[in-house]
């Protein structure tokens, strides 16, 4: 488990003001509701922290997708637990209901003033089912729909629960439990170790019901699904939805398409709306790998090994006239959407589409919100896959295992040796040299963002195929970068 944290250096004086959140069962804890992103999330607690002083966020370096993700706030005595493939939040859960303000109903449940009670938290929330009691861990578990409250239980009064179904509502001496934890997750789970997350078409509607849009469109924020056919075009999947006034029953479009060399600025703004950043590319720092016209790559060594000089430096005036006249290939930033789309400064139609992982570990992490994306091949297979049904999409959600997968399928949770046995081409790490022969060592690019202190994750690696792909490798064998042209 590595953690990641953000706090101001004197840990020893972080005080927080002290806030209060309302419960939602099933929906929300005061701003944090769940099926909410982490982008979205940590941007939030960036944004306030004088109410929350410290984060940590916790995750498994060599696994990241495969297990979950916590947003611990050990000054608020709440963590939130976040899918680890999906990024969004499953469940919440308060350790110590003392630092916090908590309401439910206009009514006081953890106060400065208010002790949570047994008897007040059943008064509050109402007659429910009999609880669970651990023996061995020596607590009691009230459980409501998509909430639940954990009451340790003196050790002398153990026995009268082991066998009994009453609830401790007050113990023999006169004295009531105090809650410890409470768990705050979907409605239908039976606990918040099974929690899943709510369906995306409800987040975003009740999402446009209880706030103002940041992005484009009515129902647009939210990626559902992202298909990707490399070398032709990205199918991007918004969830439809239905607003809470009836007289409104509008259901916004729900797929947009972005085709590679042919899309144009005007396609993609009428679609998506205004990006997040545009940025103008002022340098090509892999130029130095591509192709000339001939075949023979740029500053390529002459038969004498004396370097090219049948290609002479031009000179600085030439430089300057040249820097004036040539077109500048530009980005649409879309970081609430996880893609980048590179316009071609000539043509001014889409030249590359880059799709992002926001994988901890890496350095764009929380930079962009996670996509989502699958790229789909042709029915050619490799021989290592078994023969499968195709599916013209997977759902995630319900086909977590990669057995049920078609094989021409390469999703975002795959790592790279994975993507490699699907993926019907050759990869292309070597580096041509000469007259279309490669270097015997197949020696991937190495990808390195600046010093440790600048970049403590360590550099990554560039794979990819002549086809239009190249991937961008981290250590732990996951991809955060995609990039399709």
């Amino acid at each position: 488990m590595n953690t990641m944290s953000e706090s101001p250096r004197n840990e020893k004086n972080l005080r927080s003001k002290r806030i209060e959140l309302v419960i939602t069962p099933g929906r929300s804890l005061g701003p944090f509701r769940l099926g909410s992103t982490l982008w979205d999330t940590i941007h939030y607690l960036r944004e306030r922290s004088n109410f929350f002083p410290s984060v940590e966020l916790k995750y498994s370096q060599e696994e990241p997708i495969k297990y979950d993700f916590i947003i611990a706030l050990p000054v608020n005595g709440i963590n939130l637990r976040f899918d680890g493939a999906l990024q969004r939040l499953k469940s919440i859960e308060c350790f110590d209901p003392t630092k916090i303000k908590l309401v439910y109903q206009n009514s006081d449940v953890s106060s400065s003033r208010t002790i949570p009670t047994f008897l007040l938290i059943y008064k509050s929330f109402g007659p429910t089912y009999p609880g669970e009691f651990d023996r061995e861990r020596s607590i009691y578990t009230l459980k409501y729909p998509g909430l639940s409250f954990i009451f340790p239980i003196p050790a002398r009064h153990r026995k009268l629960y082991e066998k009994s179904s009453e609830l401790p509502l007050e113990f023999p001496d006169g004295t009531t439990p105090i809650a410890s934890h409470f768990y705050l997750f979907s409605n239908g789970c039976s606990s918040w170790q099974k929690a899943t997350i709510p369906p995306l078409t409800k987040i975003v509607a009740e999402h446009n019901a209880s706030t103002t849009l940041r992005y484009g469109k009515i129902g647009r924020r939210e990626i559902e699904s992202v298909r990707a056919l490399p070398g032709k075009e990205v199918l991007l999947n918004f969830p439809t939805h239905e607003t809470l006034d009836s007289r409104e029953n509008m259901t916004a479009s729900s797929q947009v398409h972005i085709r590679l060399h042919a899309s144009t600025p005007q396609d993609i703004l009428a679609e998506l709306g205004k990006p997040s950043r545009i940025f103008y590319k002022e340098e090509d720092k892999m130029k130095i790998h591509s192709v000339t016209d001939d075949g023979a790559m740029v500053g390529r060594l002459s038969e004498d090994g004396k370097g090219d000089q049948d290609h002479p430096v031009a000179n600085e005036e030439e430089d300057k006239d040249a820097s004036i006249i040539e077109p500048t290939d530009y980005f649409f930033n879309y970081f609430h959407l996880g893609i980048d789309i590179l316009i071609d400064g000539t043509s001014h139609v889409c030249k590359k589409i880059i799709l992002h992982g926001n994988i901890p570990g890496h350095y764009d992490f929380q930079r962009y919100k996670r996509c989502p994306y699958q790229l789909q091949f042709s029915n050619e297979r490799n021989n290592q896959e078994n023969e499968q049904v195709q599916k013209p999409l997977v759902d995630i959600e319900s086909d977590g295992d990669e057995t049920s997968i078609s094989a021409n399928i390469v999703t975002a949770e795959m790592k790279i040796d994975r993507m490699k046995k699907r993926i019907p081409w050759e990869s292309k790490n070597a580096v041509t040299v000469n007259d279309g022969s490669k270097d015997d060592q197949h020696k991937p690019v190495i990808l390195t963002r600046g010093s440790s202190e600048q970049n403590p994750f360590g550099s990554t690696y560039l794979t990819g195929y002549d086809e239009g792909i190249v991937m961008e490798v981290m250590k732990n064998g996951y991809v955060p970068t995609i990039v399709l042209f």
